[in-house]
């Protein structure tokens, strides 16, 4: 299809069902045509407004006493994408805030296609060592005036999927995720599958998951290992989180570490006259030769394990 509305969110909290900003960007043949973004009430009991979340994007609960609902939101929302797919940067998250915000509203989740620019990205930019919004809209000269706007991030969100396009010289979302092999996210009767790729043998989870662990949960099969320090979790308490999931912890990066997750550095843990610690030059290294190593920071974790 060469018509697709690409969608962020904003929460008021950790709850996932607590939006309170949505913003749309709706493309037809490779441009951008209609805007659309509102302040939102989030759904009574998910209305709480966390200091860390209104640090991040400024918004409180006096800005939003008169903004529409949830029912009237998502409304909105079908109304404004019509029968197109989805688009979002790490689409896991905001189809987990529309689904837990109706749910949280008694209201069915409708069925919907989505895909992920995080996931397309990963496979279209190779060479990045991070594939946050703003990093991606920095490398590709896309204009991203405030982040965390959600107006401002699904415009960027739709720039991002126009450009891999563009680079596999694929006109339709279908045609790009063919290209990548990676699998169209779905919304069908309340069962969601997620925008994955597909390129490999699906990875069952480690024996330790717990066993009511999502297997389309992102860290599902994965070795993982951390270097640095994550804020307000020791890294113990974060390998369990992640091994509930049926990933693996491992201490150091080899060739079959799937992923690496990049805390904060202090100096003193730094080798004389290195600047970045020797995991992540030995990820970049393997990176360089082939191997498919992810490198993340601490938000992008925080943000995974918290949709989970």
């Amino acid at each position: 299809m060469t018509a697709w509305t690409a969608i962020d969110f904003e929460t008021a909290n950790s709850l996932r069902g607590s939006p309170c900003s949505v913003g749309l960007a709706k493309v037809k043949e490779g441009q951008i045509v209609e805007e659309w973004s509102s302040l939102i009430r989030p759904p009574e009991g998910h209305d709480h407004f966390d200091a860390f979340n209104v640090g991040v994007h400024g918004i409180t609960a006096y800005d939003v006493r008169d903004a529409p609902g949830w029912p009237e939101t998502l409304e909105r929302i079908v109304q404004f994408a019509g029968d197109t797919p989805l688009v979002a940067h790490n689409a896991a998250f905001d189809i987990g805030v529309l689904a837990a915000a109706c749910e949280a509203s008694g209201l069915p989740v409708p069925d919907l296609r989505f895909a992920c620019t995080l996931v397309v990205a990963r496979r279209t930019w190779t060479g990045l060592l991070a594939y946050k919004l703003p990093v991606l809209a920095d490398a590709l000269g896309i204009a991203l005036p405030h982040h965390h706007n959600a107006g401002d991030d699904a415009r960027a969100a739709a720039q991002v999927m126009l450009a891999a396009l563009k680079r596999q010289g694929t006109s339709t979302l279908d045609e790009l995720l063919a290209v990548h092999r990676i699998q169209m996210g779905s919304y069908r009767n309340g069962v969601r599958q997620g925008c994955r790729y597909r390129g490999a043998a699906r990875r069952e989870p480690f024996p330790d998951a717990a066993p009511d662990a999502d297997p389309d949960n992102p860290f599902s099969g994965l070795t993982v290992c951390f270097t640095g320090s994550l804020p307000g979790m020791t890294r113990a308490a974060a390998a369990a989180r992640i091994t509930a999931l049926g990933a693996r912890t491992v201490l150091n990066v080899t060739r079959y570490v799937d992923l690496l997750v990049v805390g904060g550095i202090e100096r003193h843990q730094l080798a004389p006259g290195a600047r970045k610690t020797g995991k992540l030059a030995k990820a970049e290294r393997l990176r360089e030769s082939g191997h498919e190593i992810t490198v993340i920071d601490a938000e992008e974790f925080f943000q995974l394990i918290t949709m989970t």
